[in-house]
């Protein structure tokens, strides 16, 4: 099973986007998929639409349980997308969790994560600067790819979100845990291609100097924000088809 973290500290940078729609690709293509909502906004469960199956019974009852272990197969609910796809919503009230220091409270999700009908976990992280939710996501996946747009919040939240990824991974290396998370790459999302900007173009130029980034970039199209709202998958309209193929390219480079 891979699990795949999407993660920025920066907001606004198609984050949610690229989770879902990475989740949905995995899906069509026949892989059983699991998207984790992280995130105490609930980006991803607002735009399913879905419910946990049980008052509380949402990602932060994972995070609050001392031994957690098969909770996320029990928490998943169907996506109402794809068979393939299931949900493990988020709420306003996981951001409590950002308070919890007990002793391993960090590695609860991973725990879940026991028994999982699964291939891929995607996790959809709240831009955090470290803390809890962040840790648990980085002790749960064997993959980060990181959202952006070619803006400057772009860049600072990647920047932000690498150093944070590389303390994580200090931190392994000193305890002599083994270190299993790959920097799978930067998704450029949102770029208005015909009419760009200097600043943008300086963006993407900084974002390619990384060696991570990834292409194709991710094309701006109104029908993605108007299908959030109405709780409808992008991919089934005309006008998302480009968005849908340049997230299909980019999933055949950092799913396994």
């Amino acid at each position: 099973m891979q699990t795949l973290m999407v993660y920025s500290e920066s907001g606004g940078v198609t984050k949610t986007t690229t989770a879902v729609s990475l989740a949905m690709v995995a899906a069509a293509e026949g892989r059983r998929v699991v998207l984790v909502d992280l995130d105490p906004r609930a980006a991803s469960t607002k735009w399913f639409g879905v419910e946990p199956s049980a008052e509380g019974m949402h990602v932060g009852a994972i995070l609050g349980d001392e031994n957690p272990e098969g909770w996320a197969e029990d928490l998943a609910v169907p996506s109402g997308w794809h068979p393939n796809l299931r949900v493990i919503p988020s709420a306003r009230n996981v951001s409590n969790r950002e308070a919890d220091r007990a002793d391993h409270a960090e590695l609860r999700l991973k725990i879940s994560l026991t028994g999982l009908a699964a291939d891929v976990v995607v996790i959809d992280c709240p831009n955090r600067q470290g803390g809890p939710l962040t840790l648990s996501a980085l002790n749960a996946a064997d993959t980060v790819v990181y959202a952006a747009t070619a803006t400057s919040d772009g860049i600072d939240g990647v920047e932000g979100a690498r150093r944070t990824v590389a303390q994580f991974r200090r931190h392994r290396q000193q305890l002599g845990a083994p270190d299993t998370l790959t920097e799978a790459g930067i998704v450029v999302g949102g770029v208005k291609e015909t009419i760009m900007s200097r600043a943008a173009v300086a963006s993407l130029e900084e974002l390619r100097a990384t060696g991570l980034f990834l292409e194709p970039l991710i094309p701006d199209r109104a029908i993605v924000q108007e299908v959030r709202i109405s709780g409808e998958w992008y991919g089934q309209y005309r006008k998302g088809s480009r968005v849908l193929d340049a997230y299909t390219a980019i999933a055949k480079k950092v799913l396994r």
